[in-house]
Order: C-alpha cells, then sequence, then structure tokens
C-alpha cells in the first residue's frame, strides 16, 4: 500500500512538472501562455483598454494580480502605456474568471482546442446594458450601430457608453449589475485638488465625475461630484485617488449563471469568487449582532462616567461659559475658516492659545 502511495504521488509530481507556463510581452499587451499535455491557454492582458477597477483583483481566486501606480496614471504623472496591473504568471491558474468579469474586455481568453472549455456554461457578472428591442432600428451604414452589434458580444463599457450618448433612437443604455452607492468623505475633503490632480475625473470610464463649475454647483456639490445615474460602481476612483477620499459600498451584485447554481464544485467556486465582489458587505452581514453588543457596553460606560462626573459651582460655570464665548468667536472669524480648510492646524492652535491666555 505504501508503494502504491509513493507510486501516485510520483506520478502526479511528474504531471505536475509537465505543465509549461510563460509570459509574452507585446506593444500595449502582456500575454500569459499555459500548455499542458495537448490544452493550451493563453490569457491576454490589454493594458490600453484596461480602467484600473480592480474587480479583477477582487475575484482571483490565487491572489496572483496586484495594482500598480493606478494614481499615477490617472493624474497623467507618469505615461498611460504603463499597466495599471501587475499579474504573477507563476501564480496565475489560468482560470479566466478575470476575463469573466472585466468590465472593459482588457482580459482575452483563448483555449486550444477550440471548445474544449466554454466560458459561456460558467457564472458570470449580468449585462452592463440594456436595450428596448422594440425602438432599436439597426442602421448597418452607420459607425455607431456597428459598434453597438460589436460590442454587445462583451463587456465593453467605454463603448457602451459611447453608444448610449450617440443612439439615433435612444434606445441604448448602460445598466450595473452591481448595486451601490459612491461615498465622498466630506471630513477629508480639504485635502481634494480637483484642479491639480483630477483622477477620479480622468480614470472614470463612464464619465460620472465631475468639478462643478457654477457657482450653485459648487454650494450644492463642493469640490467634486459623482453622477450615479452613469456609475456602475466598478471602483476605479477609489484606487485612482491619492488622498483615499472616495469609498464605492457595494450591496448587491446580479450573477448570470447558466448552470442555475450547479452543485459542481467549480461552479459554486465561481459564485463565490465573484460575490468576493460585495465583500465589504459580506463582512457586515456575517457580524450583525456585535453592533448592539458593543452599543450596549459604552452606554454602560457612559453611565459609569456620568456617576463620577462633580457638580459646578455657578462661578465656575462663568468661566466656562465666557472661555466657551470666546472659542465660538474665533471659531467664525474668516481667516480662521481658511486656515481650518486648508489644514492648518499648527497656525488654528497657536492663535487660539494666544487669545485664550489674554
Amino acid at each position: 500500500m505504501q508503494i502504491s502511495d509513493s507510486s501516485s504521488e510520483e506520478k502526479s509530481q511528474k504531471e505536475q512538472e509537465q505543465i509549461e507556463k510563460g509570459m509574452d510581452i507585446e506593444p500595449n499587451k502582456i500575454i500569459l501562455n499555459w500548455n499542458y499535455k495537448d490544452i493550451k491557454k493563453k490569457l491576454t492582458y490589454d493594458i490600453e483598454k484596461c480602467i484600473g477597477c480592480s474587480l479583477c483583483k477582487v475575484v482571483c481566486p490565487v491572489d496572483a494580480i496586484e495594482l500598480g501606480p493606478i494614481a499615477e496614471i490617472a493624474q497623467g504623472l507618469i505615461d498611460e502605456s504603463n499597466p495599471k496591473l501587475l499579474i504573477d504568471h507563476e501564480k496565475c491558474c489560468y482560470c479566466m474568471l478575470c476575463a469573466v468579469v472585466c468590465p472593459n474586455d482588457a482580459f482575452h481568453e483563448n483555449i486550444i482546442p477550440e471548445g474544449e472549455i466554454d466560458l459561456e456554461q460558467f457564472p458570470k457578472l449580468g449585462k452592463f446594458y440594456e436595450r428596448d428591442e422594440e425602438r432599436c432600428v439597426i442602421d448597418e451604414s452607420k459607425e455607431i450601430c456597428k459598434l453597438c452589434i460589436e460590442a454587445r458580444e462583451r463587456n465593453r463599457v467605454k463603448d457602451y457608453y459611447r453608444i448610449q450618448k450617440e443612439c439615433p433612437e435612444k434606445c441604448f443604455k448602460i445598466r450595473s449589475p452591481i448595486n451601490g452607492n459612491v461615498v465622498l468623505k466630506e471630513n477629508m475633503l480639504w485635502k481634494c485638488d480637483p484642479s491639480g490632480c483630477k483622477a477620479c475625473v480622468n480614470i472614470c470610464p463612464v464619465d460620472s465625475f465631475f468639478i462643478p463649475e457654477t457657482a450653485e454647483d459648487v454650494k450644492k456639490y463642493g469640490k467634486i461630484a459623482c453622477n450615479e445615474d452613469e456609475c456602475f460602481y466598478c471602483g476605479a476612483c477609489v484606487n485612482s485617488c491619492p488622498d483615499d477620499l472616495i469609498i464605492v459600498e457595494r450591496n448587491e451584485i446580479e450573477i448570470d449563471d447558466p448552470q442555475k447554481e450547479g452543485n459542481y464544485p467549480w461552479i459554486q467556486g465561481w459564485i463565490k469568487n465573484i460575490k468576493q465582489i460585495l465583500r465589504d458587505q459580506l463582512i457586515k452581514e456575517e457580524k450583525p449582532h456585535q453592533i448592539p453588543l458593543i452599543q450596549q457596553e459604552i452606554q454602560e460606560k457612559k453611565e459609569e462616567i456620568e456617576e463620577e462626573v462633580p457638580q459646578l459651582s455657578n462661578e465656575e460655570r462663568a468661566i466656562l461659559n465666557e472661555l466657551n464665548k470666546k472659542v465660538q468667536s474665533f471659531l467664525k472669524l474668516k481667516k480662521v475658516r481658511y486656515w481650518i480648510k486648508d489644514g492648518k492646524a499648527e497656525k488654528v492652535g497657536k492663535e487660539l492659545k494666544k487669545l485664550l491666555s489674554k
């Protein structure tokens, strides 16, 4: 029996050694190759098509994908020909999940013999568009109609955005298989430099981010804003922001499963990994019971502290009220508001200390 096990291990090791992996680089493309016996797999990463959303990184089952210098590329500090992603071809298992979730066809699979593995049989994200077929009139003499026919074969949100704007029948619209919210960290927006940075505006594939221009819009939105009617919550803006001012919250995801969640382990594995796009939401759902416990503990400690606080005399209250008036008047000063906005905390503290010492 021991001889049989040893023989089986040696056979498995020899088969593993027969797998050949390699990587080729072409202009604007990185090509990963995998060969085993009579099957060859090729995974092409198109640098120009990549929008830097990192959905591929989130679903990768072997952590073979890392983010590149997305913020620097989005700000124009380095050339766009630099890859937004770094792929470890030795780690890559060539499952092709990245090609299935990519919203802009930046990954492309090629499997030989053709038809040996059909990715159409595997779960994937729902469509990134909707089309009113009753209103649609296809005129192949028009460039936009040709583009529409071609683009609908794979996820190509940049082309979808153009089709939406130029469709003569207005029957094509971007829709998102991901539902969520874009949150700007208001308490940190003083760091935002929309005139010098524009990273989120530059990288967004559907122009969701914009810089308010009129006084009315600036008052309404602030320095930067996102039109969520166009947004599909890819997360490229998050990766591009050099000051970490943007959060994309994803709450729901539409998964198109032709097997209807079949019992095959690889089908369940794909669904599980695609659901990782909702990772933050899943973590919240797993631990909802902790919130009331924490609140209860805080309330109990608060009550304990309140019992220990001594009562102030009328004279002490008068002194505190006077100090409060001074601080409130100080904070209303125009120059102080500008210092706070520009993050000059040291200057504010110094001036306040001088005021209170009088």
